[in-house]
């Protein structure tokens, strides 16, 4: 199957429309995969992007992101996309000092961050960026700087009517054109300082509608997404299993 993706938003749209009710995978405490629906994926970005916008944060404005792969990853991913804002993927193996860097270069205001360890790296030297503020997805309680992610996500009896459409937030992705920054993604720095590499959703789009036809993937297939978000490869892997539904495990 071919596509004709513009933007990254369009995958999203794709993945929540399918109307599946497995679009996704995640291990609950108990371990147990637990599904994520089409809807529930729909209604989860676009809470977040409301508390996002909320913040000011609109086209253009960079959001980091600090994590290991899990659901929130791909949901703070597609939330900052639909905003038309820019995403900075960061490494959980990174430094406090090496992620104060990359923070202060790409002028991220908001950052999510996966645990406490990760919470602490940011909390020790943000006076050196411009982080306004810090989600926080594992829940920790005590630590007063941190939203937690759960608080802005909708209640599990309120998803099927968050879920349904809104025309704000659906215009306001779908106005995001191909030429617009998406993500900043840091090098690793082996030949000299880390520099961002700025793709756009064009960059992103042009390479799903011309790479994945090859793999045959479909609704019956599962993959776990175990190579790091944090670098472009294995987000072009996961948006692509979204865009022909199979179904992604975190």
């Amino acid at each position: 199957m071919k596509f004709d993706l513009k933007t990254v938003n369009d995958v999203f749209f794709r993945a929540a429309g399918t109307g599946t009710e497995r679009v996704m995978q995640a291990r609950d405490a108990a371990g147990k995969w637990q599904p994520i629906a089409g809807h529930q994926l729909y209604a989860r970005v676009r809470a977040l992007a409301a508390k996002l916008l909320e913040w000011g944060i609109g086209k253009g404005d960079r959001v980091a992101i600090l994590s290991e792969n899990r659901w929130e990853w791909a949901v703070a991913d597609f939330a900052v996309l639909a905003l038309g804002a820019v995403d900075v993927p960061l490494y959980p193996t990174l430094t406090a000092r090496q992620i104060a860097g990359m923070l202060a270069d790409s002028g991220a205001r908001v950052v999510f961050v996966s645990t406490a360890q990760q919470y602490e790296k940011v909390a020790a030297l943000r006076d050196e960026t411009r982080i306004e503020h810090i989600v926080m997805m594992d829940l920790v309680p005590g630590l007063a700087q941190a939203v937690s992610f759960s608080e802005v996500m909708p209640p599990a009896a309120a998803e099927k009517t968050v879920s349904e459409r809104d025309a704000e937030f659906d215009r306001r992705a779908y106005d995001v054109r191909p030429d617009d920054l998406a993500t900043i993604i840091y090098t690793s720095g082996t030949t000299g300082e880390s520099k961002g590499v700025m793709l756009t959703h064009g960059n992103l789009a042009s390479n799903l509608n011309l790479s994945t036809a090859a793999f045959h993937w479909d609704k019956r297939d599962s993959c776990i997404s175990f190579l790091p978000l944090s670098h472009i490869t294995a987000r072009h892997v996961d948006y692509d299993l979204l865009c022909h539904g199979a179904t992604i495990g975190y």
